[in-house]
């Protein structure tokens, strides 16, 4: 079926190469899509899944036999008996999302459940149902609720009470599979005899008269056009007014379980024992287990709002995404899937170097050249006659034509040594030939070994690049050579960074040299000046393996961590050293990569086809993408969700306005993009309206945390971006209250002022009124009564003191985290301006540190949240010991550490140096991995990973905590436990 189903597609394809290639980007082969598997190692309850929807905000659920489960594109959570008190079973086996949003929720023994809103209501027999037993389930668009049961036929719920179908009314089984709304109001049911139709009260029936074959019928889906699609147990059906045919274009007679239209209108059908196919443009096309599905049971399918089509099946949950990459692997054919080299010849057929010969790429067809299966193949290249040369990784350099081995060299031929890593053929007809151990020059029939001793910086030779004006540039693992005539001059590239492997290269109109190396992209204008763009100047990847820039002047870069794509404009800018950001977009295996792991050394390791695809070697096949289809991928700001809401750790509602009690403590916020493409490229940033001066970004973490926050009125707001898009206009928020303790209000100090001023004045009149009482006494007590008078006054100020200090108490604890006794943000926020301030107008250094406690998360959920508390505590006191160690005049050490928010820590370096800073950093990092938990967690290790930044360059104190922040979150990448700066 597999061999027909690839004949079929091969029919609808062009002749000439490039034209396919072009196709082939914009309408995608069954196996060129992305693909992603999880299952219950990845966090779904049960492997089976019966059934898919998405409700309006973005959220995917899926129906199994251990609960309905919501998917946010990070994690699974499940919904079942055990912890929603409405679910009376968590066996589902459907559900469906209605006009208004609710998801209808169909059990396998405990009727159906909708959930509106936050609020879930279930309907069994109590409330009309025929049957507790269901198979599906859907709201339509009156908001009625129509069920499909096991034996009891169909039960229709609105308002006004239950209507029952069934075969004494008019069904033809009482056994209903599926149900689906029509545009016209119908509804049509999947029974156990056919099809039937209810408008109204009105049944009609559709079987053998109408053309389906005699038995069940077990999956419905309508096309934009009308057209219903019928999946039975002997194969597929079409029907329009009431007539149905088989759809014909070679589908077997198997068991439809599952149908889904996608946004192009294919048809993707699901089978119960054969797998996956689809109907669309490329004619009938298949897809099994031997293909990467989990099972052959198909048993759901639905298409998402970015495209992709999530496909449920007995053995787990499997997506395909229309990405921008093409993967060519050995499902189309490759001998092997490790490619090292690609070439495309003056004849324009594409080949592929691995590591079991070599193969060519045609049509969209793969040939094989069995005749090389034993050579690992490394570099390729096409001589002026039309032979290929191929090196290879330890069988010397062969010449190969049409099928035929013509010739090989090996190091007892004269090849410095056996492995070749690059091979080209010069304009003037000179072959020259990169090995582990010299570049040979073989001209005329003579032959001459070049290395260090002539002037190459190396003799170990990895590119080889012919310049416009007949320069040979050689790239070695120490730099670059430059060969003109006889003469040899060695580039040295250790001043950009440290770089010494030069990878590949690539030529600008006017002669501008880039450089792929071990630390970046390197630019070499042609007065021979040298600048580099590299992981300072914010490029993501050290290593650059091949540049190739497309039909538009745009740079794309493999590396080991995926292709990145960067703007010509962006690229000079930085080059130029006026611009300081790079902006870019990183492609992976989540972008249709079969691996982000880009192959390099050898080559050409990528290419720009004539139909101006991007072809680049992975360590699983070769990944394409065509630069002109690359906005249709370009995906809207995503949607966010706020998920959860902790106060003082209790969980609480996230919706409407809330209330939060005095003395609230800590905040904490869980929020999510509802985008399921590339989820963890999704950036976040937010903001407190209140209290943060402006948006805080956070790149991919999806947690804010508040500590002691005064009282007042607060609008927490979050948004995300996608790579390629801006920051999402629309932003999830949700507004809350901290009420203020008595002596917090704005009545208690005038109140108190008042009162005191009061008593002063009573004081002041009985005084008075004593005095004129007594005043023929006055000249004997005089000295007396006015003793008795200061220390009044002097009672007077005391208590004037104490007021004045308890509210310098009060400020402080604005000011200071409760639980450590550490300065909060606010204060750390304060002090970081002032700092800035000082440095940048006495010109001296000035450095910031967050420390972030590794796997916070871990300890407060495998030992306790006191424990947690006990370790920040631990922490604190370690940062103020090892601060203290380095006094900063003018700064007291409580000035200089603060608990930034949650497991997050602050230091501030005043008049420090980044060298300074980070041997503190150092210190204090070895001080709490040092920290003995013994006496409040046995086994525990507190390890901490710090960021570091330095403010030359940047204009604003805020901008230092932005790069601190991404700092850390390169501490975390590369281990934990470091110190990154």
């Amino acid at each position: 079926m597999r061999a027909l189903a690839r004949i079929l597609a091969a029919t609808l394809l062009l002749v000439a190469a490039p034209a396919a290639m072009a196709q082939a980007q914009e309408q995608k082969a069954l196996d060129a899509y992305a693909r992603e598997v999880w299952t219950t190692r990845d966090g779904l309850p049960h492997n089976q899944v019966n059934s898919i929807a998405q409700t309006p905000e973005g959220y995917l659920w899926f129906a199994t036999w251990e609960g309905v489960v919501r998917y946010n594109g990070q994690e699974f959570r499940s919904f079942g008996r055990n912890n929603v008190p409405a679910l009376q079973d968590s066996g589902i086996r459907a559900v469906s999302v209605g006009p208004t949003g609710s998801l209808v929720v169909s059990t396998s023994r405990g009727g159906v459940s909708v959930l509106r809103g936050e609020e879930w209501t279930t309907y069994t027999t109590k409330q009309g149902l025929a049957q507790d037993e269901t198979f599906a389930a859907i709201e339509d668009r009156n908001g009625r609720i129509w069920v499909a049961s096991e034996s009891r036929g169909v039960t229709r719920l609105d308002p006004e009470g239950a209507t029952l179908f069934n075969t004494g009314n008019g069904l033809g089984s009482d056994v209903g599979y599926a149900i689906v709304e029509d545009g016209s109001g119908a509804i049509w049911t999947a029974t156990g005899l056919g099809v039937a139709r209810i408008e109204g009260d009105r049944v009609q029936n559709f079987s053998i008269d109408a053309g389906l074959p005699a038995g069940a019928v077990f999956s419905l889906a309508l096309a934009p056009d009308g057209q219903l699609y019928v999946g039975t147990e002997e194969g597929l059906y079409k029907g329009r007014g009431g007539r149905f045919e088989p759809v014909g274009a070679g589908f077997p007679a198997v068991a439809v379980a599952s149908l889904q239209v996608d946004q192009q209108g294919s048809l993707w059908i699901g089978t119960v024992s054969r797998g996956l196919f689809r109907l669309g443009d490329r004619g009938l096309e298949h897809f099994d287990v031997s293909d990467g599905l989990p099972n052959n049971r198909v048993a759901s399918l639905f298409a998402d709002r970015e495209g992709s089509l999530w496909v449920g099946t007995n053995a787990g949950l499997m997506r395909f995404a229309d990405t921008p990459f093409v993967t060519i692997d050995s499902h189309q054919g490759l001998a092997d899937d490790y490619v090292r080299a690609l070439l495309q010849t003056r004849e324009g057929e594409i080949l592929i170097g691995t590591s079991r010969g070599m193969d060519r790429w045609r049509d969209e067809q793969v040939t094989n050249s069995p005749e090389l299966s034993a050579h690992s193949v490394l570099s390729i290249a096409q001589d002026q006659a039309g032979d290929i040369w191929m090196g290879t990784y330890s069988t010397g350099l062969l010449r190969w034509r049409d099928g035929v081995l013509l010739e090989q060299m090996t190091a007892g031929d004269g090849l410095p040594a056996n492995q070749v890593r690059a091979v080209h053929e010069s304009r003037d007809g000179t072959l020259w030939i990169g090995t582990s151990r010299g570049l040979l020059r073989r001209k005329d029939g003579t032959s001459l070994v070049l290395g260090e001793k002539d002037g190459l910086p190396r003799e170990f030779v990895l590119s080889l690049f012919e310049a416009s004006d007949d320069s040979l540039w050689v790239g070695t693992s120490n730099g670059a050579g430059r060969i003109r005539g006889d003469e040899i001059t060695a580039v040295d590239l250790s001043a950009m960074d440290g770089a010494q492997d030069v990878f590949g290269m690539h030529e600008d109109p006017d002669g501008t040299l880039w450089f792929a190396t071990d630390r970046g992209l390197v630019r070499r204008l042609r007065s021979g000046e040298l600048s580099i763009v590299g992981g300072r100047q914010g490029l993501p990847v050290d290593a650059v393996f091949q540049v190739v820039v497309d039909s538009y002047g745009n740079f794309w870069l493999s590396s080991n961590a995926g292709v990145v794509y960067i703007r010509r404009d962006d690229m000079e800018a930085v080059a130029n050293g006026t611009g300081d950001r790079l902006d870019y977009q990183q492609f992976a295996e989540a972008d249709g990569m079969g691996s982000a792991q880009c192959n390099g050394g050898a080559g050409p390791a990528a290419l720009r086809a004539t139909d101006g695809s991007i072809w680049v070697a992975t360590a699983k096949g070769v990944a394409v993408v065509q630069p002109d289809q690359l906005p249709r991928y370009q995906l809207a700001p995503p949607p966010v969700v706020i998920e959860g809401l902790r106060v003082d750790d209790a969980s609480t509602s996230a919706t409407g306005s809330l209330v939060l009690p005095p003395g609230t403590r800590k905040l904490e916020l869980d929020y999510v993009s509802l985008s399921y493409r590339t989820p963890e490229q999704i950036r976040y940033r937010y903001r407190l309206e209140g209290f943060d001066n402006g948006w805080v970004e956070r790149n991919t973490r999806r947690n804010a945390q508040y500590t002691n926050l005064p009282p007042g009125q607060y609008r927490f707001q979050v948004s995300a971006a996608q790579r390629g898009s801006g920051w999402s206009p629309e932003t999830a928020s949700v507004n809350f209250e901290i009420q203020p303790r008595f002596y917090q209000r704005a009545w208690f100090l005038p109140v108190a002022g008042s009162l005191l001023a009061l008593f002063l004045y009573s004081l002041y009149r009985a005084r008075v009124n004593q005095l004129k009482a007594r005043e023929a006494q006055l000249s004997r007590i005089v000295d007396d009564r006015t003793r008795a008078l200061s220390e009044k006054n002097g009672e007077l100020e005391l208590k004037n003191e104490t007021i004045r200090k308890q509210s310098e108490v009060f400020e402080l604890l604005s000011r200071t985290d409760a639980l450590t006794g550490l300065p909060n943000r606010r204060s750390m926020d304060e002090g970081l301006a002032r700092a800035y301030q000082d440095a940048v107008a006495n010109d001296q250094p000035l450095c910031f540190g967050l420390l972030d406690i590794d796997h916070f998360k871990r300890i407060n959920d495998g030992y306790s949240h006191d424990v947690g508390d006990e370790a920040l505590r631990r922490v604190a006191r370690a940062m103020i010991k090892q601060v203290a160690k380095h006094p900063v005049a003018g700064w007291t050490t409580e000035q200089r550490v603060a608990r930034w928010g949650g497991e997050e820590f602050a230091l501030l370096f005043p008049g420090a140096g980044p060298d300074e800073a980070a041997a503190v950093a150092e210190q204090l990092r070895a001080a709490i991995e040092a920290i003995d938990c013994s006496d409040f967690a046995a086994g525990l290790k507190i390890t901490a990973s710090i960021g570091l930044c330095e403010r030359t360059g940047l204009g604003h104190h805020e901008r230092l905590v932005t790069h601190a922040d991404e700092r850390l979150y390169e501490a975390k990448r590369a281990g934990r436990n470091r110190v990154s700066r």
